[in-house]
């Protein structure tokens, strides 16, 4: 009995640990771009490109904290520690490096809805999450889709 519930508890395990491993990029579709190279993302998730090249302000929306799309951007990307996170944007504010923080909403559902409406929005949410209504397009890194090898965020 007890080998059936830590093989229950592994395969748990490794289906949530895996259940959103691809991260998708995702803007509105009114957006010109539909590839972006690794290091740009890079500058956007750090604050250091605030405008997309056609002058919209770009809008950061995240999952919380707990989820692992943001814990990936964290380990990939800021490369600190998880409590970390919020200090790292109230620095930002504090120094008038940005005007707002980003968004961070509990619903997928709702993050959809708002890239969807949201011209400069780009949000970072599991591949199967992706709406597939809407005014919403998923981004290209560095020349290749969430299902192709290679690609950045898997």
């Amino acid at each position: 009995m007890r080998l059936i519930s830590v093989i229950v508890f592994v395969v748990t395990v490794i289906f949530v640990t895996n259940a959103y491993a691809t991260i998708a990029v995702i803007v509105n579709k009114s957006n010109p771009v539909s590839d972006i190279s690794y290091n740009e993302l890079k500058q956007i998730l750090e604050a250091r490109k605030q405008y997309w090249d056609n002058g919209k302000k770009i809008i950061l929306i995240f999952k919380p904290i707990t989820s692992v799309e943001t814990r990936t951007l964290i380990d990939m990307v800021y490369k600190i520690k998880y409590e970390e996170f919020d200090k790292y944007w109230f620095l930002k504010v504090y120094d008038n490096k940005i005007m707002e923080f980003p968004k961070i909403l509990n619903s997928t559902g709702t993050i959809n809805i708002l890239v969807s409406e949201i011209q400069g929005a780009i949000a970072f949410i599991g591949v199967d999450e992706v709406s597939k209504r809407g005014n919403i397009k998923v981004l290209r890194v560095n020349g290749k889709m969430p299902d192709e090898d290679g690609y950045q965020f898997k």
